[in-house]
């Protein structure tokens, strides 16, 4: 990890900060975004900030992938080239910044703007306090992961979305005699496939098991629920729902969204995030042939459980050179104009208000407002919110996690393989 040059701010007063980095870009702060459809209401908030900004925004797009997102930040905070503002998945994604007096703490922004986290859920804000120093405001949407399918490929082969785990592989073959892939995945990619892990440890194993495993304690992944885990995964595999080119099929240049928009598979797991993906490739379909259901369950327990990302946060390098200047452009992030984008995204805002925002948001068409109505109640309804796993680990632990994931999906490795991974991966740092 490159943090070569940090230089703490150590207070939110004045323009440029006294002791912050001049090396950074005189008369403009610098925001990293993901490089996917959502960055639209990033770029659309900055240029309303920049009307009547002195110092302006400038949106830089990353990689859409979390990882190699991460890991763009982190080589590069420290540097002159370094954004200002950059997006987190939790606490475990900033930690070794935070250890690094990279980041810096926002209480002061929140003394001056209480706006900045009475606006948000607590449970979400919460999840980047460290020590009682704040240090991420949530942004985008509340992204729980959950089945879409493709209404039309369903319907031809006479089937009605899958609401158990048996009624799902049963579907495989009536599918895969159809010629479709019954369940696509961005396999290239492998957080995507940690997503049915997610799930099936949860239903299976529960979530408390799961966050004793992710903290370190090693029996759970060597345990009987998490050996009946890895056959569930192991017959899905094999059964052909996930086709034979799963491992090359990509989620950043269109891959898995289009094989489900053009009737080649029928199902896909994915965050809320996917919406805008899929509606940014075709907005008909998501109109009349898009469907989404929770993930089926499995036996009785941990039916409504749900698994993804809490949110995501922005977080402020701590030789920013303008830290007035981001101040004010976190406000936006509560603003109405942003939460009307982030809905219009079909992502469902963090805020407290949320749900009176899609009641009165005339705006949204029906479509959209069933969706979000949908993402609202299936976290309203779950007992267990369980973060996804490569958020929840430290950063040195996220490739090692996923390359888990994908080499069992593959066969590269077997279930004691695959307890040997992860147990080394999740290992107490």
């Amino acid at each position: 990890m490159a943090i070569a040059g940090v230089i703490l701010a150590g207070c939110a007063s004045g323009a440029p900060a006294e002791g912050g980095n001049t090396s950074r870009p005189e008369g403009e702060i610098h925001v990293l975004v993901l490089g996917d459809a959502a960055a639209s209401a990033e770029q659309a908030a900055a240029d309303r900030f920049n009307k009547t900004s002195d110092v302006k925004v400038v949106i830089d797009t990353g990689s859409t992938s979390g990882a190699e997102y991460s890991t763009a930040v982190r080589n590069s905070i420290g540097t002159a080239s370094a954004p200002d503002i950059f997006m987190s998945w939790g606490a475990a994604n900033i930690s070794p910044l935070v250890d690094a007096g990279a980041l810096m703490s926002l209480n002061d922004f929140i003394d001056e703007d209480p706006k900045l986290e009475s606006s948000f859920l607590p449970s979400v804000f919460s999840e980047e306090v460290i020590d009682g120093e704040s240090y991420g405001i949530p942004m985008r949407g509340v992204a729980p992961t959950f089945l879409y399918y493709n209404k039309q490929v369903l319907a031809d082969a006479g089937l009605e979305p899958a609401t158990t785990w048996d009624e799902l592989l049963d579907q495989v073959g009536p599918l895969t005699d159809a010629g479709v892939t019954p369940i696509g995945l961005a396999g290239s990619d492998k957080w995507p496939t940690q997503m049915w892990y997610q799930y099936v440890f949860d239903r299976v194993a529960g979530p408390e098991a799961v966050r004793e495993g992710l903290l370190g304690d090693g029996d759970v992944w060597d345990s009987d629920e998490s050996r009946e885990a890895l056959d569930d995964i192991k017959e899905i595999v094999d059964s052909g729902a996930f086709g034979n080119s799963f491992d090359s099929v990509t989620y950043g240049t269109d891959g898995s969204a289009a094989l489900l928009r053009t009737g080649k598979s029928a199902y896909e797991l994915m965050g809320t995030w996917h919406y805008a993906t899929i509606a940014g490739g075709d907005e008909e379909f998501v109109k009349n042939d898009l469907g989404w259901t929770a993930f089926p369950s499995i036996g009785s327990d941990n039916a409504t459980d749900i698994a993804g990302n809490l949110s995501n946060f922005y977080n402020v390098a701590a030789d920013t050179r303008y830290p007035d200047t981001v101040r004010d452009f976190l406000a936006e992030l509560y603003s109405d104009d942003f939460l009307k984008d982030q809905l219009a995204l079909g992502n469902l805002p963090p805020t407290t208000n949320a749900a009176d925002l899609v009641a009165a948001d005339t705006s949204l068409d029906e479509t959209n407002r069933e969706f979000l109505t949908f993402v609202a109640g299936l976290v309203a309804d779950a007992p267990a919110f369980q973060l996804s796993w490569d958020q929840f680990v430290p950063a040195a632990s996220q490739t090692p996690l996923q390359n888990a994931m994908a080499d069992y999906f593959n066969g590269t490795i077997d279930a004691d393989g695959w307890v040997a991974a992860v147990q080394s991966a999740t290992a107490a740092q």
